[in-house]
């Protein structure tokens, strides 16, 4: 927040604390609070019309809404770091959700492609209509936690690619970090999840 123009959009105070004035945390950033969750999206566009912001930070993306509300401030060049319940596979079956990895598209395949699909994936059935990723992912990097593991997380650095691998039935790259609860060394893996 020294060098770049940084807004935290908070619903429930979770990032910059409680009160008018924030965390110190948060350096020179400024927090915009939203009234309530239905109007959270309003708050993200309006950050991105009325502030130019470089890098917005949100508290838990969870409605349609501020999907589109993060594509459009992505589309103007906003940078995001934001939170949303779910890991990956769960992004992809999440309705509401699905916007933030590109959402998804049926495609009808002709005779020829659709038997080149299933030799390609091994398979001797063919299928004439698969799905694929309908753009590109609002976040490039996904970095999942889990519940009850404070020392490990596992970051997807290409979210499109990982994104295609689960629609063709196929695991995805990750790296999984894992950190020493006694001397803080962090350990890094990559795995195939």
């Amino acid at each position: 927040s020294e060098q770049k123009n940084v807004f935290v959009i908070d619903s429930s105070n979770e990032i910059a604390g409680n009160g008018d004035v924030p965390h110190p945390c948060i350096g020179h950033a400024r927090k915009l609070m939203t009234s309530s969750l239905e109007k959270q999206s309003r708050v993200m566009i309006e950050c991105v019309q009325n502030h130019t912001p470089e890098v917005m930070v949100i508290d838990e993306i969870g409605r349609t809404m501020e999907v589109q509300a993060a594509r459009t401030s992505k589309n103007r060049g906003v940078r995001m770091i934001a939170s949303a319940h779910g890991n990956l596979r769960s992004l992809i079956e999440n309705r509401d959700l699905i916007g933030l990895i590109g959402g998804l598209d049926k495609v009808t395949l002709g005779d020829a492609a659709a038997k080149d699909e299933a030799k390609k994936l091994g398979k001797k059935e063919f299928v004439k209509q698969k799905t694929e990723r309908g753009g590109e992912p609002i976040f490039d990097i996904i970095i999942e936690l889990q519940r009850g593991k404070l020392h490990e997380w596992n970051i997807i650095m290409n979210t499109a690619k990982a994104v295609d691998e689960v629609l063709q039935g196929r695991k995805y790259a990750v790296q999984r970090r894992l950190r020493d609860a006694n001397s803080g060394a962090v350990f890094v893996e990559k795995v195939m999840n």
